[in-house]
C-alpha cells in the first residue's frame, strides 16, 4: 500500500507544528536551531516542502521525540506496520488522542485527530495544572468529573 506523498508531507508538517507549539518554540527559534530560515519551517509545516530524512531526524532530536512520532495516526501507517515496513520503535505515547477517543459536546469528531485541540493554549495549561496534582486518586476523580460534565452538556 502506498500513500500519496502530498498527504504524508501535510501530516508530517502538522505534527511538526503541533510539537513546536507545545514546546512554545516560534518558527524563528526552531529555524535558528536547525540552521534554516523561518520561511523553510513554515513551508515544512504547511506541507509545501518535503522534509528530508536527515532534516526530519534533526527536528525529532530538537523536539525530543522519536522520528516515528511524525507518522503516528497517519491513515495507512498502521497498514504499513502490519506489512513489516514500520521502524522498530513503539509509537509516541504522548501523541494526540485518536479521533474515536475524543468526544466533543456536539458529537462531531475533532479535525486532525485532535491536533487542533492540542494546539490551543488552554489545553496545555489544563494538562500542566492536571499533572501538578500529586495525588493520583484526586487526578482520576477530576478526570471522571470532567468526563461527566462533558457528557451532560
Amino acid at each position: 500500500m502506498c500513500l500519496p506523498s502530498g498527504s504524508i508531507d501535510e501530516h508530517v508538517g502538522k505534527r511538526i507544528r503541533l510539537l513546536r507549539g507545545l514546546r512554545k518554540l516560534s518558527q524563528v527559534k526552531l529555524a535558528e536551531v536547525l540552521g534554516i530560515t523561518s520561511q523553510q519551517v513554515q513551508k515544512y509545516e504547511r506541507g509545501a516542502n518535503r522534509v528530508g530524512a536527515g532534516r526530519l531526524y534533526e527536528i525529532a532530536q530538537c523536539l525530543n521525540v522519536p522520528v516515528g512520532f511524525f507518522f503516528d495516526e497517519m491513515d495507512g501507517y498502521a497498514d504499513l506496520a502490519r506489512q513489516g515496513l514500520q521502524e522498530e520503535q513503539a509509537p509516541f505515547e504522548g501523541g494526540a488522542p485518536k479521533s474515536e477517543d475524543v468526544n466533543t459536546s456536539s458529537g462531531e469528531d475533532i479535525p486532525d485527530g485532535g491536533m487542533e485541540l492540542l494546539m490551543k493554549p488552554e489545553t496545555l495549561e489544563l494538562a500542566k495544572a492536571y499533572y501538578r496534582i500529586k495525588d493520583e486518586k484526586i487526578r482520576q476523580q477530576l478526570l471522571n468529573f470532567v468526563r461527566d460534565v462533558a457528557e451532560r452538556s
